[in-house]
């Protein structure tokens, strides 16, 4: 009989809007309360919903199908005034037994009547489902995933080390051992090795701490989920329709499959998923040389420009092209190929951009690449952290809110990597949780300057703070 309350469970409903998703699964109808319904219908959250049989095959079959239909029923009766709930479902990976099908289908016809039931989450004009493990090889998702409407699609998501700080004692923090297998790392057969393996790649060295690990991950996490989406984007209007991440939020502190942690923390998971589901987005496919505009608005954009530069570590311009384009609302549109340029053999800095008529930027987007060697991201480590000042904050306080408007400054001759943002209470230094910080692990030229909006909850009585920000990896 889960009860939780809307204090503690609103921020994870906030947290994907933040992200821009679109959709959530209630898997196998694990939330039953009215609130959950609630706040998806106040976020503008549409929820695909399925009834309580899980897996076909592999777990157990109702044993009173008479119960469970009523209970089906009862479901139905009591939610579907929800404008959220878009979506009925059987169970999760599978058809219902014949006498449940038959039921499912009389209640939804009868009782509700407005929604589409959908008899399979996976194998019925749906992409089958995962892969749930990691894939060292992320170009994959450009050349072999994307067909069609995924219901699950997962990947590991090392939180920040703040985060496994809470849940893992320093005992056992490093090296990687027993309690970070029992928060999931354990799976052999998702590729945990390989995720290990490629966060360690890295550095200069091997990890020595969770710390250096856990900034490493992001790296890795933002790129995994950011593939992910950009992957169906750029097939949307066409064989794609659609992703649900399994999952988005953590059944219990994790390291694996989350786009927030358990504690509202955002990492780069959150960030990476953020840009790539961005209503206006610019991105760049390696494979075939795409530069594509996602526009899921219902507005044109008239004489807006597209432009692809590459950046050498100094902030060093090494290319450019541009182009001017029209976008037609609720579409994709090809902008122009672009490839990297022979004679670039280092690791560099591509940034994607949309400017609109008056030169403002309407989405931007940055890659690293490393002609050289594809996977080697280490040559980041070189150089020590970019000197990063904070340059003006405004605070604005309601009752129920707190607005901060900060920017930030590279004040070194480095391109500033992965800059995270968090809001510090003064005198603990420990993070204020939740905060809804508009970028997160965003890059910084040499001279350039971001502004940043944050916004955190009045009511947790938050006094004294200071803001703090990072780079990944170094």
């Amino acid at each position: 009989m889960k009860r939780v309350t809307r204090e503690r469970l609103e921020p994870y409903f906030r947290l994907h809007k933040d992200a821009n998703f679109t959709m959530i699964r209630n898997w196998t109808g694990e939330s039953t309360e009215e609130l959950f319904y609630t706040l998806c219908d106040e976020y503008g959250l549409l929820v695909w919903n399925d009834f309580s049989l899980s897996t076909q095959g592999y777990n157990l079959e109702p044993l009173d199908d008479e119960l469970f239909l009523s209970n089906a029923r009862d479901i139905v009766l009591r939610f579907r005034n929800h404008p959220s709930i878009a979506i009925w479902c059987p169970r999760n990976e599978g058809y219902a037994p014949d006498i449940l099908e038959d039921g499912f289908q009389e209640i939804v016809n009868t009782v509700d009547g407005t929604r589409h039931y959908h008899g399979n989450s996976r194998c019925l004009n749906l992409c089958p489902s995962g892969p749930w493990h990691y894939i060292d090889n992320q170009l994959e998702y450009l050349t072999e995933r994307a067909n069609g409407f995924s219901t699950e699609l997962g990947a590991p998501s090392v939180p920040t080390v703040e985060t496994l700080r809470k849940f893992i004692p320093e005992e056992d923090l490093w090296p990687i051992g027993d309690v970070w297998y029992y928060h999931d790392l354990h799976y052999e057969s998702f590729d945990w090795k390989n995720y290990i393996r490629d966060v360690e790649k890295l550095g200069m060295a091997p990890s020595r701490s969770a710390d250096e690990f856990c900034s490493r991950a992001q790296f890795i996490n933002y790129n995994l989920y950011r593939n992910m989406f950009e992957t169906w984007n750029q097939k949307m209007w066409n064989y794609a329709s659609g992703l649900l991440l399994w999952m988005s939020h953590p059944a219990w502190p994790s390291v694996i499959w989350q786009v927030y942690s358990y504690d509202y923390e955002t990492h780069g998971a959150f960030y990476g998923a953020k840009k790539a589901c961005e209503p206006i987005h610019v991105q760049w496919n390696s494979v075939n040389g795409k530069l594509q505009v996602i526009n899921t608005t219902l507005g044109k954009i008239s004489n807006a420009k597209a432009s692809f530069k590459i950046y050498n570590l100094k902030g060093q311009k090494l290319y450019e092209k541009k182009i001017s384009v029209n976008l037609d609302a609720n579409g994709l549109t090809d902008c122009m190929e672009v490839f990297v340029p022979s004679e670039i053999n280092e690791l560099s800095l591509v940034r994607t951009q949309l400017l609109d008529q008056k030169g403002h930027t309407i989405s931007y987007n940055d890659y690293w690449v490393n002609p050289a060697a594809p996977s080697n991201f280490s040559v980041l480590q070189k150089g020590g952290k970019a000197k990063l000042q904070l340059k003006s904050k405004k605070v604005k306080k309601t009752e129920e809110r707190i607005l901060i408007q900060a920017e930030i400054k590279n004040n070194s001759d480095l391109v500033a990597t992965g800059i995270k943002v968090n809001v510090r209470d003064k005198e603990s230094g420990q993070a204020l949780l939740p905060v809804y910080v508009s970028e997160g692990y965003f890059n910084l030229l040499p001279g350039e300057c971001k502004r940043i909006d944050i916004e955190m909850p009045e009511k947790q009585g938050y006094k004294e703070f200071y803001l703090s920000f990072d780079e990944w990896i170094r």
